[in-house]
């Protein structure tokens, strides 16, 4: 790999703090303020509105610092129009396509970490004619992406190989080509290339200047065309229109080649299972191999799913419903099910009323579990869930009364309605990704007796908690705004609350039935408000804080100092 390592821009940017492509650009903007303006006019002159091959670091800095911005803006536009489940692929690729410094990749970095979403960059491909450009986007990239395999290739497009192109079948390409497309290169062969060696899901970014009259204005649409891609988007935008302050002109095109596994379908028809293929052990799987449809074998004790599979479809391991042939409606008596790390969803039902299963591992690339995958697994103890789950369905794990043990990961942004209602939970801590707890979502967890909420909660909902008998503290997030009615109700145990000034309204019924209550603990200044909110029941049991504490912080009486 060619990197820019013992320069001093180099050991400046080693000790950059969260780096953001603004503070990059700032080292250009404090080069660029230490010069003449005769010297500045002079490098910017050497670049030809930007369409030369850089040669040397100056020419680069004034590039960063009077292009990057326009750059950036025609970036965001397209990243804005990517479609949302490619945020919700795990692990991507990256390949970025005359890179200059990178300015595509940082870009993209910028804009996932603003949106929050939760996206592993495995490997940056940077292709650029420019060998100080190319070292100086390495050196980027090593910073912004410190966990990506990093591969530069030092060409210019007319001489690129097979081996320049690398995708993986698992793992979702981001192709990006910015300012690109309008230089004069071989279109024919350069998609051909591409073409060849595409492989999985592969998103396209094209952004570029707008010319309104120039066959060069043709590239993109071009391109998407010579590999069967599907449009996203695309805009063209005269000078202001992008930004209202700036003559940039710009065209953005964004388009897919390939399928996303969230595309294909968790629903089995008849016709799939005609068209399908069984395997020695009685489970159908699509004819691509990339979904697993149904499991015909009821005498099935383990299985392990075929690598490739993408999608369990809906109902795979659960026969007995109303809208399946009846052939198939057999008690399955599976008691060991291995997925693949290649499995992204997991789909509704999929694994229903599997009476022997008491341990699942869910591996690291799953995005989705659908409604009901798990619910009435009687005997299921455990689950481990990866870090890549972004959705749990609702009543995921209904039912599941053994079910004692599960961590949450921190991918997870929502809890649907009744997904652990009626499992035995003994505690479980709730990350600070969740934003949503639907309501009954832990409805009848009698064993739960410890449960940490999330600073990133505005509201609990009704039902929540309900039956939740053998809880006995609750420290309310200082982020709740809300308590619904029954939220608590039926915590026969429940004795201490931890009530913070954010609360603005607490139904008539959110903890009704909790007879043991003896603590309400509120900020001092609070009284008059929590006095309205409550029950004149519960005002004996209010007690006053002068200021905030932690519930840890006690004394030796178990009341807080």
């Amino acid at each position: 790999m060619l990197t820019e390592q013992t320069t001093t821009y180099a050991y400046k940017l080693k000790y950059l703090d969260y780096p953001t492509f603004d503070k990059v650009r700032g080292f250009a903007k404090k080069f660029i303020d230490d010069l003449p303006k005769k010297l500045v006019d002079e490098l910017y002159s050497q670049l030809e509105r930007g369409v030369i091959q850089i040669d040397s670091e100056p020419q680069m800095l004034v590039y960063l610092y009077a292009f990057g911005n326009m750059h950036q803006a025609k970036l965001n536009k397209a990243f804005e129009n990517i479609p949302e489940l490619f945020f919700e692929q795990p692990d991507i690729n990256i390949i970025d396509y005359g890179c200059g410094q990178a300015i595509g990749t940082m870009c993209y970095v910028d804009f996932i970490r603003q949106k929050g979403i939760s996206q592993k960059v495995k490997r940056v491909t940077l292709i650029e004619p420019s060998e100080i450009c190319l070292k100086r986007a390495a050196l980027h990239v090593s910073k912004f992406c410190p966990d990506a395999e990093i591969v530069t290739v030092n060409k210019e497009f007319d001489y690129l190989a097979d081996e320049d192109i690398v995708c993986e079948e698992d793992t979702t390409t981001l192709n990006i080509l910015s300012n690109v497309l309008d230089l004069d290169f071989d279109l024919d062969r350069f998609a051909e290339l591409i073409s060849e060696q595409l492989k999985g899901y592969n998103q396209f970014v094209c952004v570029g200047p707008y010319f309104g009259v120039s066959n060069k204005d043709r590239r993109m649409g071009e391109l998407c065309s010579r590999l069967n891609g599907e449009e996203n988007y695309s805009e063209s935008f005269d000078k202001f229109e992008l930004n209202g302050g700036k003559a940039w002109t710009a065209q953005i095109r964004c388009f897919s080649v390939g399928e996303l596994e969230g595309e294909l379908t968790t629903e089995v028809t008849d016709e799939d299972i005609e068209n399908g293929v069984e395997d020695e052990f009685g489970v159908v799987y699509s004819s691509d191999g990339k979904r697993l449809l149904r499991c015909k074998n009821d005498k099935l004790e383990e299985y392990t799913i075929k690598e490739g599979t993408k999608i369990i479809c809906n109902y795979a391991f659960y026969l007995e419903t109303e809208n399946l042939d009846p052939d198939y409606c057999n008690e399955l008596v599976l008691k060991k099910i291995t997925i693949p790390n290649t499995v992204k969803i997991i789909g509704r039902g999929a694994f229903a009323d599997l009476e022997e299963i008491q341990y699942m591992v869910i591996p690291n690339g799953v995005v989705r579990i659908k409604e009901e995958a798990f619910i009435q697994c009687a005997s299921l103890l455990c689950i481990i869930l990866p870090d890549s789950i972004l959705e749990l369905g609702e009543f995921a794990f209904w039912g599941c009364d053994s079910l004692r043990h599960i961590k949450l990961p921190y991918s997870i942004k929502d809890i649907g309605v009744n997904t652990f209602s009626g499992c035995s939970l003994e505690s479980i801590i709730i990350p600070n990704s969740v934003t949503k707890i639907c309501d009954s979502a832990f409805y009848g967890c009698s064993k739960l007796q410890h449960i940490t909420l999330p600073n990133s909660l505005s509201t609990i909902e009704y039902n929540t908690f309900t039956g939740c008998s053998s809880l006995q503290n609750i420290t309310i997030p200082n982020s709740v705004s809300n308590i619904e009615n029954w939220a608590f109700s039926d915590c026969e145990s429940l004795q201490k609350i931890f009530l913070p000034d954010s609360i603005m309204q607490i139904a008539d019924r959110a903890f009704e039935k909790c007879k043991k209550i003896q603590q309400i603990i509120i900020p001092e200044e609070s009284v008059d408000k929590f006095k309205k909110m409550l029950p004149e029941k519960l005002w004996d049991k209010l007690y006053f804080l002068k200021k905030a504490v932690e519930p840890q912080d006690e004394d030796d009486n178990g009341l807080p100092f």
